[in-house]
This record gives structure tokens, C-alpha cells and sequence, in this order.
């Protein structure tokens, strides 16, 4: 998607460590494994991914003077990263499969990357509920995915509902393709870096919405419109298009590509042990999908290198897990 969609790659490379997610416990970990040799991939799904990447102004993480914004904090941890070799490779995973011992993990644009062990990053930001009609006109105008599905709207309008970095970057791709692009955006701002955003502006068939709540997605057989209410004005109305993208977050854990592999809590959290391994030897989670109390991005820093230095014990089948300056 975006930057990483028609990326060449071997889908027959093998990394020693797959990281899902590229937040503070993704990106730390990256660190941690590159510098100790493994050949380490990092997936992420967008720019300013996650929490950290979202939040305005950061003036506490330890040794760097604030205050900086969540992005600007990422884009430092990720170029670390890169400094000792990390590879990082855009793209939503979607699916995942743990059967065997070299592990599988696709991407919702049809790639398929393997690794002998595998992090799971991927934070909290998923919905827990649905908009009126989500459900029942999906695969019918309501759609997840611009790559999969924006050249079926060709010369049709359609909305994307959205708030970041993520959504403004499925919105400019669905906007090749649809007449015209109706940005719906709940807040009273865009979470996106300011050039992300003025790129955005500039394109003819895009129109922002911002304050806008859904209220219902509606139609016959397909999609037809979807209704809104502009908190500003405290008005109704009605929008019709023929789709609707959603790329809204949430506070859930993002783990419906594990598909029940793994143990999890009733509420969707990561269980591991001591050593951040799962319930699947190889596999291991760091940060927010563990549902830490705290949500702090120095705590999620701290998970993935945990994560990262035991993954270097599992690999090179170490006896106990060595520190690393």
C-alpha cells in the first residue's frame, strides 16, 4: 500500500525475525535484533502508524530533548534501526500462519514474507464497534481496503472515513480512481504530519470533511449514501456515493491476523511469558497488544527490546538471554 504497494521483493528470502508493527516496541526491537546480526524485517501499515504516531507533542522520553511530536519521535527510532540494517517494508498484514517452523505472514496486497521468528507490534488501535449498515452492505460499497478495491468506484463518488495518516494515504490512491473523494474525519483536525496533509488538500476531487459523525451507512442492494451529522452545525445530511472506505482506529488490540493462534485474554491481549515469548515457541509480542496498564512509549520501547534480546536467544538457541550495550 502506498509507498510499499508493487515493491519488488523475494518471496523466498527468509529473515531471521519478522516485526509487525513499526511503534516504539516494533522499532526498538529492530534495533535490538539488527544489532545483534539477525537479518530483521519491520511491516508496518502507514507512516505515522500507532499511538505514538498520532500524538502531538512528546517531552518525556528519556535522552531526547522536547518537545518533538510523536512522528518525529518514530522517524529517530526508525532511522537507528536502519543504521544497523533493518529493512522496513510497508504493508497491512492480514493473515499470518504459525504452523510450521519458519513462519508466514501476509499482507493484504498478495505478499507472503517467511521468518524463523516473529514479533508482534502491532498496538492498540483497532474499532470495537460498527457503524449502522457497516456490516450489512460489506463487500456491497463498504470496503477496508483502497488497493483491493478503489478501481471498482472508477468515476463514482465515494467517502473514506478517516483521521490519520493511514486513512489520508487510502484516500489519495481510492482518489485516482472515484469522481470524487469525500474525506469524513470525526475530529476537528487530520492526525497527519502537516506536508502529509497539504499534499492532500491540493487534489481536485478530494473534499475534507472534518467534525463530520456517522451515522448510518445506507442503500438497496448496494451502497447509496451515508448519512452524517456535522457536530459544528448540529445538522444532518446526506451524502450520496456508491462506496464507503473506513480506516477509523479504536483502542482494541490489532490481532485479527493471528486468527487465534496464540493465547489470548477475553479481551483480545497478547499472553506471553516472561521472555515476551507467546503460547507458539518463536513467536512474540511487545507493547500494547499486551494491554500494559500504562500505555507510555518508553514502556513499549522497553517490551520490544525484551522481546528482541529473547528472540536473539531463541534463534541462536542461546541458554539464557544476554544483554546487549
Amino acid at each position: 500500500m502506498g509507498v510499499g504497494f508493487g515493491l519488488n521483493y523475494q518471496p523466498e528470502e527468509l529473515y531471521d525475525v519478522i516485526i509487525i508493527g513499526a511503534g516504539p516496541a516494533g522499532s526498538t526491537a529492530a534495533i535490538y535484533t539488527s544489532r545483534a546480526g539477525l537479518k530483521t524485517l519491520v511491516l508496518y501499515r502507514a507512516e505515522a502508524d500507532g499511538a505514538l504516531g498520532v500524538t502531538q507533542q512528546i517531552e518525556n522520553y528519556p535522552g531526547v530533548p522536547g518537545p518533538v511530536s510523536g512522528y518525529e519521535l518514530l522517524k529517530i527510532m526508525r532511522e537507528q534501526a536502519k543504521s544497523f540494517g533493518t529493512q522496513f517494508v510497508r504493508g497491512k498484514v492480514i493473515a499470518t500462519d504459525f504452523s510450521d517452523e519458519v513462519k508466514k505472514v501476509f499482507t493484504i496486497d498478495g505478499r507472503e514474507f517467511r521468518g524463523k521468528a516473529i514479533i508482534i507490534a502491532s498496538g492498540a488501535m483497532e474499532r470495537a464497534n460498527k457503524f449502522k449498515g457497516e456490516d450489512e452492505f460489506l463487500g456491497r460499497g463498504v470496503s477496508y481496503c483502497g488497493v483491493c478495491d478503489a478501481a471498482f468506484f472508477k468515476d463514482q463518488p465515494v467517502a473514506v472515513v478517516g483521521e490519520d495518516d493511514y486513512g489520508v494515504e487510502e484516500a489519495e490512491f481510492i482518489a485516482r480512481f472515484a469522481s470524487k473523494v469525500y474525506f469524513v474525519a470525526p475530529g476537528s483536525k487530520i492526525k497527519a504530519p502537516a506536508e502529509v496533509i497539504e499534499e492532500f488538500e491540493k487534489l481536485d476531487n478530494v473534499e475534507v470533511l472534518l467534525r463530520h459523525r456517522v451515522l448510518e451507512i445506507v442503500g438497496d442492494q448496494l451502497v447509496k449514501g451515508l448519512k452524517l451529522k456535522d457536530v459544528a452545525k448540529q445538522e444532518e445530511k446526506l451524502l450520496e456515493v456508491n462506496g464507503v472506505f473506513i480506516f477509523l482506529g479504536g483502542t482494541k488490540p490489532s490481532v485479527d491476523f493471528l486468527m487465534g493462534q496464540v493465547e489470548m485474554t477475553d479481551g483480545d491481549c497478547i499472553v506471553v511469558n516472561e521472555e515476551m515469548m507467546t503460547s507458539v515457541p518463536g513467536v512474540f509480542a511487545a507493547g500494547d497488544v499486551l494491554c500494559t496498564n500504562i500505555k507510555q512509549a518508553v514502556i513499549a520501547a522497553a517490551d520490544g527490546c525484551k522481546a528482541a534480546l529473547a528472540v536473539d536467544k531463541f534463534i541462536n538457541k542461546k541458554a539464557k538471554i544476554t544483554s546487549q550495550w
